[in-house]
């Protein structure tokens, strides 16, 4: 029996703009670039700010240590952007680019560096539009700092362009609306280092959380499976409930951290992972041997969390083709067979053991882990694996026969 071939062409208007309210700015887009019916049909979607970073949050901290007594949230978007079609792949060029988007809550948008958070140089040639006929354009992640980012007109010398980060917060992470009735969402922030802390919209100021004693340093947080998850630099690892703050121990302290090494959460597919990277030699120079060539005392170590058992274990396989990465805004994974140009099995991440005076492109200062080997060596050791980031592919200005053209960049 053969399977229906719906026409989705001749779906009724009334219809297929109701299907628009369920989508992203992005995959609107998308949709209108299937036929001339659906362009003609579906509006431009218009770039509006997110009703997160609109609202005006507390600061966490007292005012003798905060300039400002409010806050507002930016964010930033990881996207991946192919080439629908087939192209040459040569030494040039790559048949992906990663880039990360920051928009400002009064419509600036600027180009980041992926792995570093830097801001890109100016991009002459970037084109003013994609095509979305032409290029496969997904979110991978979204990131997101808590700063003074509201008023553009503020006098004020010490902000930059009416922005300025809040130095006190080290890490922010944010959940979506709690559900289609309830507009309401949640921020967690870790700040002063050790103090962990969350905000719900309508709360008058910030509710502490304490992760075992309360005294030991904060490693990382992250949104995962409907929760915010909190590590401590002994591995003790909490969830909670954004709504109810319901705090609970999924994985206790566990001799094999020690305290050592930066430890980074990661989502990728069902699992919530933990890379540590420890540099295991305390004292080691320019990292040059006698052969000429560098030491990089680095290692990574990656465990997945098994809350049943409430315990880190360690990933021995199953990473073979994945990419981590890790940022200290959002760190994410990739499917190497989704996105070929990553390197399989490996963590990219920015170190400044990698760092040389001459160098200022994009993933300057990045790096390379093969999970197999153990081997780590600067990015741009692997010149067809750094072009997944810099410079910007020439297939981005190439257009084919579609016309639709109004994917702003």
């Amino acid at each position: 029996m053969e399977k229906p071939n719906p026409d989705w062409i001749k779906l009724p208007k009334d219809l297929l703009l109701s299907v628009t309210h369920l989508l992203s700015r992005t995959e609107t887009r998308l949709l209108r670039a299937v036929c001339d019916k659906f362009r003609q049909t579906i509006p431009i979607p218009k770039r509006v700010p997110s009703p997160i970073t609109t609202i005006s949050i507390p600061s966490p901290v007292c005012a003798k240590i905060c300039d400002f007594s409010e806050l507002s949230l930016k964010k930033s978007t990881f996207y991946a952007i192919q080439p629908v079609n087939k192209i040459p792949i040569t030494p040039e060029t790559s048949p992906l680019w990663l880039i990360s988007v920051e928009e400002s809550n009064f419509g600036q948008v600027r180009f980041k560096d992926p792995l570093t958070g830097s801001r890109f140089p100016e991009l002459n040639d970037f084109p003013e539009s994609l095509n979305l006929l032409d290029h496969r354009v997904k979110e991978i992640a979204v990131g997101y700092d808590l700063g003074f980012y509201g008023d553009r007109k503020r006098k004020d010398p010490e902000l930059e362009g009416g922005e300025r980060r809040a130095y006190f917060v080290q890490k922010v992470a944010v959940s979506p609306r709690f559900d289609d009735k309830d507009d309401s969402f949640a921020v967690m922030a870790i700040y002063s280092m050790n103090v962990l802390g969350i905000w719900r919209k309508g709360d008058a100021d910030w509710t502490k959380l304490n992760i075992g004693d309360g005294e030991v340093y904060l490693e990382d947080i992250a949104y995962y499976n409907g929760k915010f998850y909190a590590l401590n630099m002994l591995g003790v690892t909490v969830s909670v409930d954004p709504k109810s703050l319901q705090v609970t121990e999924v994985a206790a302290a566990a001799p094999k951290f020690n305290g050592t090494g930066v430890k980074y959460l990661i989502k990728t597919g069902q699992d919530l992972l933990l890379v540590v990277k420890q540099i295991y030699v305390e004292d080691f120079g320019d990292h040059q041997i006698s052969n000429g060539e560098y030491f990089y005392p680095i290692r990574m170590i990656v465990l997945k969390l098994d809350e049943k058992n409430k315990q880190w274990v360690r990933v021995v396989d199953g990473l073979e083709e994945t990419a981590l990465f890790l940022d200290n805004d959002y760190s994410f994974s990739l499917s190497v067979k989704e996105f070929p140009g990553c390197k399989e099995n490996c963590v990219y991440f920015a170190d400044s053991v990698f760092m040389t005076s001459g160098d200022k492109f994009p993933g300057c200062y990045a790096g390379i882990y093969d999970m197999k080997s153990g081997d780590v060596e600067p990015l741009s050791a692997y010149p067809n694996y750094s072009k997944i980031f810099w410079p910007p592919p020439p297939w981005l200005n190439e257009r084919g026969n579609g016309n639709e053209t109004d994917a702003s960049s």
